[in-house]
């Protein structure tokens, strides 16, 4: 139980260990597969101010990680630089985001070395220009320039951080891609690739796609899905491959997606257990039917310390509910109670 819900479990209260730091939820592109298609009343997208900031900076060095991503786009923060640099005068532990990378130039990439960030993602989901223009638009040649850069720069610099690493989105029709996709990222000297299942999904039509049986109760071929996933990643051991996650049909006690330990903070502020319960996303349930995952704000930053949150009675409530029965009321059926990383 504490390797799945996070660490603390059966050594006493579980500590608040790392937070998404959620500095933009605007974001420059609109891709299909995107949570931020489906949101309903959510408000307009915003860039987290510097009140929010400021007040969280004295609290950092207590964690042991921060990721600046949240459901948008971090570069879109005209402080960019100097946030990376204020967190990293605070806080000494695992500092990662994960970008589109259309927006990144020399500049923000200084910008990164200097603050030692130690994990940069870059969203991908393709091998080439013709595949990223159908997933995510025509900007495949200011994708492809960004991540040389980084990496170029980073090996000029001789150091070992930041890690990057590459995200393809599973899917049925782009499975064939997978080598092609491996192949360029080893030629654009990146540490990794990390595999994800689409979990994001918004219709009836998208089930088309999902690359597992567990959950929707899909018909999959799961044997030769897991036994291709094994075969690539030794045909690709000069890249570290992580994922994609394994999808059940029951629950597995606890979230899969999201650590317990962790608190995720919305760009104006609000808190939340995780990214899902932040924000009202219309998601196709276990039944197929299309309904808006439950909300959970358990306080404000604005108003309040992380502490003072991390103790709250709505968050205290919500931790014991999953360490006593795996699930909490407030996650419904959500697909990250039977969801495990592999």
């Amino acid at each position: 139980m504490k390797e799945l819900l996070g660490e603390g479990i059966g050594q006493g209260p579980l500590k608040l260990t790392g937070i998404n730091l959620e500095i933009s939820s605007r974001c420059n592109l609109n891709c299909r597969h995107c949570f931020r298609k489906t949101y309903i009343s959510a408000g307009k997208d915003e860039l987290m101010d510097s009140e929010i900031l400021n007040n969280i900076m004295p609290e950092l060095k207590r964690l042991h990680s921060i990721d600046l991503t949240g459901w948008g786009e971090p570069l879109l923060h005209p402080q960019f630089g100097k946030i990376l640099k204020d967190i990293r005068r605070n806080f000494p532990g695992a500092l990662s985001f994960t970008t589109n990378g259309v927006l990144m130039n020399e500049e923000i990439a200084n910008h990164i070395l200097e603050a030692e960030v130690d994990n940069v993602c870059f969203s991908v989901d393709a091998a080439d220009d013709e595949s990223y223009r159908e997933a995510r638009g025509r900007y495949w040649d200011k994708l492809e320039k960004a991540i040389s850069e980084l990496a170029y720069k980073k090996k000029v610099r001789g150091r070992g951080i930041p890690r990057i690493y590459a995200s393809f989105l599973l899917k049925k029709s782009r499975l064939k891609e997978l080598y092609r996709f491996g192949e360029k990222m080893t030629q654009l000297m990146l540490n990794g690739i990390i595999l994800q299942q689409m979990t994001g999904v918004f219709s009836l039509v998208d089930l088309n796609e999902i690359t597992y049986a567990g959950y929707y109760g899909e018909k999959f071929d799961e044997d030769s899905f897991w036994r291709g996933i094994r075969e690539l990643k030794e045909e690709l051991n000069y890249l570290q491959t992580i994922g994609p996650e394994r999808i059940y049909s029951q629950p597995q006690s606890g979230c899969g997606g999201f650590p317990l330990g962790h608190l995720f903070i919305k760009a104006n502020g609000k808190v939340s257990p995780c990214c899902t319960l932040g924000y009202p996303v219309l998601l196709l349930n276990r039944k197929k039917e299309l309904r808006p995952a439950n909300l959970l704000i358990l306080g404000d930053i604005k108003t309040q310390s992380l502490e003072e949150i991390w103790e709250s009675p709505a968050a205290v409530s919500f931790r014991e509910e999953m360490t006593q029965k795996g699930y909490a009321e407030a996650c419904g059926d959500c697909i990250g109670l039977y969801m495990r990383r592999s």
